[in-house]
């Protein structure tokens, strides 16, 4: 998965003046992948913020309903469904075009089914269209019905919000990491100073900047249809 940060923007940040050696670029490189991982895992987006380049199928439960929610994807590619949920085979639903214009059997969607919103990525949701042949999405009972290929993740770049809170959050590691992972800091003079940093958590600014910028995805959200 991708980084949200680079070593470039990280170094300026760190001490504009830093020779980046063989062993710092490995560290960094290490340290942004595991801050952009721990963003996505506290916002809840296992797909990460930044789509893959490749379509990838993933199989869902259908509902029986004219719409379905499914994870974050900036394109669709095909929409394949069972006639029945013991059926083995799919069938390809008819795609729609680029405008959307009544020639497909399905539509893609962000937002909810009451209020859908069909110019915007990344899409969460997918609707029969009224104009095409298919009325839902076969119920599965327990077994996967619907098939979607699609690019799954938030955005085809890094949001500009994303790659701050990462590379502060990396920073802040970094910084820490110089000073031994203390969680204390202080000298003979001004005694010692207990620093209010969860170590097992995010910093506090970044916390704030995401769930202050709404990046974090509501736990009562799901997907189920």
């Amino acid at each position: 998965m991708t980084a949200y940060g680079t070593i470039a923007e990280l170094s300026v940040r760190i001490d504009i003046n830093t020779v980046l050696t063989a062993a710092k670029t490995t560290a960094y490189n290490a340290i942004l992948d595991a801050m952009s991982r721990k963003i996505d895992n506290f916002c809840g987006r296992p797909d990460g913020f930044v789509a893959s380049a490749v379509d990838a199928v993933r199989y869902f439960e259908g509902n029986g309903l004219p719409y379905l929610n499914i994870p974050e994807c900036v394109s669709i590619t095909t929409v394949a469904v069972k006639e029945s949920h013991t059926d083995t085979d799919y069938t390809t639903w008819d795609t729609p075009t680029t405008a959307y214009a009544g020639d497909g059997d399905w539509l893609p969607a962000a937002g909810t089914y009451q209020w859908p919103i069909f110019n915007k990525t990344p899409y969460n949701l997918i609707i029969v269209d009224p104009k095409g042949d298919e009325a839902y999405f076969t119920k599965g009972f327990k077994t996967p019905t619907v098939a979607v290929t699609a690019k799954y993740g938030y955005a085809t770049a890094v949001p500009d919000d994303i790659r701050e809170v990462c590379l502060a959050e990396a920073t802040v590691f970094i910084k820490r990491f110089e000073s031994s992972m203390d969680s204390d800091v202080g000298n003979s003079d001004l005694g010692t100073i207990a620093l209010k940093i969860r170590q097992s958590s995010l910093s506090r600014d970044v916390r704030e900047l995401l769930v202050g910028g709404r990046w974090v995805v509501p736990l009562y959200g799901g997907f189920e249809g």
